[in-house]
This record gives structure tokens, C-alpha cells and sequence, in this order.
């Protein structure tokens, strides 16, 4: 069975970056790998050319066009339609992937059926730590990054141990596609940790991968002001879905 991996890109103008991640994705990805590119136009002003797309990459791309700014999980899950391969990586347009990203994350989920996503450590342009894997927020009881901004990332053990964890950030995850759905009850934010707590109730595990290193500029969409956030209602939404149990449901790892 071919098990190739189709790369889903929800972008929201800021042609800037979309072009620069497929212009990444096209010099550092292993090709046997990569099935294909869809790029979701997520109701931009200046709407994207696939002509002009297509030229920044010789790997397939398509092209979605949404009309309306619509919630990042539907735009993904539209995504996700158009896509042919047998795996989803789902990524944001502020993703610069670097050489190798792609392989570690592809042999933990193709090595093992109880694998149910994997991701990637993620550093800034300076190479401090974006994401390496998440640690309880006492205030409000969900996630916040752990190791967030250590200025020299490559030296603190536990942010390069991989293993499974309790939830995984969707700027840059992959799935097996029967399990690339979003909640469309989120707008933006809380959709992509529903998403792992989905595939823990199945028993399944959510592993992050430190071998695998990319670079996220992280919420340029979002201080644009293209993106409005609410993070007390993705919470609330979160909570009502789950139960009196949200917590445990969160934080529970599968091994």
C-alpha cells in the first residue's frame, strides 16, 4: 500500500509566509515521502493563484478556496478532502521545515498502529524553544509551553526526549487520515488538543518527536488581526464536550 503523506496548509493572506513554508517544504522534504500539498485559501483578501503556487514547488499542490474566513478546523477539514494521501500533516503557513523533519515523524506513526499522531519540536527563527510539549497552567487548568523561550534549547534533556505526551500542537501534526478531523465547534484554538483527547479515548498514543526540528514564526495571522481568538470560549467548549472529567480527559497519557 502506497502510504504516502499530503501536507494540508490553511492560510489566511500573509502570502509571505505561505510562499516561503511550501519554498521550505520543497528544498527539505524527503520526496518519497510527500504525496502531495493542498493549500487552503481561508477567505483571503488577496486571493492566492495556484499558477503562481505551483511554481514554488515540483511536488503536486492544489488549491481549496474558501469565500469566508471560516474556523481553522473547517478549513482544514476541507483540506483534508482534497488531499490523496494515506497520512494528514496538518501545518501552519508560518512553518519553515527544516532538512530531515519529515522521516522521524513518518517511521513512529507507519512503525506502529497504536500511534495515533506525532509531532515535531519547534524553535523560533533564534532557535529558542517554541514547542517542546506542554505543562499544566494552575490558573486555568489546560496546557501552556513547556521550555517556552530557553535560549539554548538543544541543552535542556527533557525537551529532546521523545515519548508520548498528553496533547500535541496542530501547527505542525500528523495523523492517519481516517483521524484528520477537527471539531468545528472551535474557532481557532482548543481543536487541535480535541482532537488528540479523540484519539486517546481510542487508546491510542500522541507522541512528540524531538528529531524532527522545524521553525514556527507562530501567530503572525493572529497579531495581524486576521484571526480572532477567544480563548475562554475554545476552553468552555472543550469543557462542555468533556464533561466533569475535562481534565483527566486532557492530561491522561496513552503509552
Amino acid at each position: 500500500m502506497d502510504r504516502r503523506v499530503s501536507i494540508v496548509i490553511v492560510s489566511h493572506d500573509l502570502h509571505e509566509y505561505l510562499e516561503r513554508c511550501i519554498i521550505q517544504i520543497e528544498g527539505n522534504t524527503e520526496r518519497h515521502l510527500l504525496e502531495d500539498i493542498v493549500i487552503v485559501d481561508n477567505g483571503s483578501q488577496k486571493k492566492y493563484r495556484l499558477e503562481e503556487l505551483r511554481e514554488l514547488t515540483s511536488f503536486p499542490l492544489s488549491l481549496v478556496r474558501l469565500r469566508k474566513n471560516t474556523s481553522y478546523s473547517r478549513a482544514n477539514n476541507r483540506g483534508v478532502e482534497s488531499a490523496r494521501g494515506y497520512y494528514i500533516c496538518f501545518m501552519n503557513n508560518d512553518i519553515e521545515v527544516l532538512s530531515g523533519w519529515l522521516t522521524p515523524l513518518y517511521e513512529i506513526i507507519n512503525g506502529d498502529v497504536k500511534i495515533g499522531a506525532v509531532g515535531p519540536k519547534m524553535i523560533f527563527p533564534d532557535g529558542s524553544i517554541q514547542f517542546a510539549g506542554y505543562e499544566k497552567d494552575q490558573r486555568t487548568g489546560f496546557q501552556r509551553h513547556k521550555f517556552r523561550e530557553a535560549p539554548t534549547p538543544h541543552t535542556i534533556p527533557h525537551a529532546n526526549v521523545a515519548g508520548p505526551v498528553s496533547s500535541l500542537t496542530g501547527a505542525c501534526l500528523l495523523v492517519r487520515r481516517e483521524d484528520a478531523h477537527f471539531d468545528e465547534r472551535y474557532w481557532y484554538g482548543c481543536e487541535d488538543v480535541d482532537l488528540c483527547t479523540n484519539l486517546k479515548r481510542k487508546n491510542k498514543v500522541i507522541f512528540y518527536e524531538p528529531r524532527s526540528l522545524v521553525i514556527h514564526h507562530e501567530e503572525k495571522s493572529r497579531a495581524a488581526g486576521m484571526v480572532p481568538i477567544d480563548y475562554e470560549r475554545n476552553r468552555l467548549t472543550f469543557k462542555e464536550k468533556w464533561g466533569k472529567t475535562w481534565e483527566h480527559y486532557l492530561w491522561n497519557v496513552v503509552r
